[in-house]
């Protein structure tokens, strides 16, 4: 096999993902272009985490079977989409990462200029509107996106990124899931606040965080020298919304929102979940 280190690459990441609780049973899918017309890609009902080199497929970018004694994924429809749509992307990761899955399903866009790491590499994050998995539909609900972002989240299903390697397209599945859980996490803690919950940057700021995206290589498709672009405003997909039934009502500060006032053993129990929560994942 000639692409013996790509396809231990894909085994090496399905362990990581197994272990970080991003794909149960056999859940997700993971793939690589290994050159201009062959996908190496993840077989279809096997668990990520017991993967072997022996065992991945080989499509064209027609979809054709090329190598390989399994069936390739039944999602492989959307890491196609992909590499027809971005010829710079060497890779897609898609999981159903607990944190971030939890927007898709809420059907909560992913709030700019909250936390600094998802701006800096990740940019804005759009999210795609359900479609029945592994169908042409479903592959295609992606297209209004993904050449403005290297992550999306798939309403009702789970989470989609890519990058120019396997690890790349990972490590942003990783940082988009880790920031959606401390933004659950400051949304319990910030209950009582009287501007209600996690406080955004300002937009100058966070079109600072974009602009140093560049440093990074990373390039970012807002008009950020457009005094109206409004970066911590959803500016390149909040027009998409009314189709994917979002609910924007989470992080939103500009709407009002009840104040809770929460008693002693209120607080008492919510720092010991919490603190179960924060033990569990060390």
């Amino acid at each position: 096999m000639n692409d013996l280190n790509e396809r231990e690459q894909i085994c090496e990441i399905g362990r990581r993902m197994y272990q970080k609780d991003f794909v149960a049973a056999h859940e997700g899918n993971l793939s690589i272009r290994v050159d201009d017309n062959k996908i190496l890609c993840t077989p279809t009902l096997r668990c990520k985490g017991f993967m072997k080199p022996e065992e991945l497929c080989v499509v064209d970018l027609s979809g054709n079977p090329i190598e390989g004694s399994g069936r390739p994924t039944s999602e492989i429809k959307l890491h196609l989409k992909v590499y027809n749509e971005r010829p710079d992307v060497n890779a897609v990761v898609h999981s159903h990462a607990p944190h971030a899955t939890s927007f898709a399903v809420a059907r909560v866009p992913f709030p700019n200029c909250m936390l600094a790491e998802p701006d800096l590499f990740l940019g804005e994050i759009a999210l795609a509107p359900f479609e029945v998995p592994g169908s042409q539909a479903f592959a295609d609900s992606i297209l209004p996106f993904v050449k403005h972002t290297n992550a999306i989240l798939l309403a009702n299903h789970g989470v989609v990124t890519y990058g120019k390697s396997l690890e790349e397209a990972f490590w942003m599945t990783e940082i988009l899931d880790a920031a959606c859980r401390t933004l659950i996490f400051s949304k319990l803690l910030g209950g009582p606040q009287p501007l209600g919950g996690p406080q955004r940057l300002t937009s100058d700021e966070g079109k600072l965080l974009a602009q140093t995206r560049q440093h990074f290589g990373f390039k970012d498709p807002r008009p950020l020298d457009d005094p109206n672009c409004d970066v911590c405003d959803h500016f390149l997909f909040k027009s998409t919304w009314k189709s994917v039934g979002v609910c924007d009502t989470a992080f939103n500060s500009s709407e009002e929102k009840p104040q809770v006032s929460l008693d002693d053993a209120s607080c008492r129990r919510i720092a010991e979940r919490l603190a179960e929560l924060i033990n569990d994942k060390l």
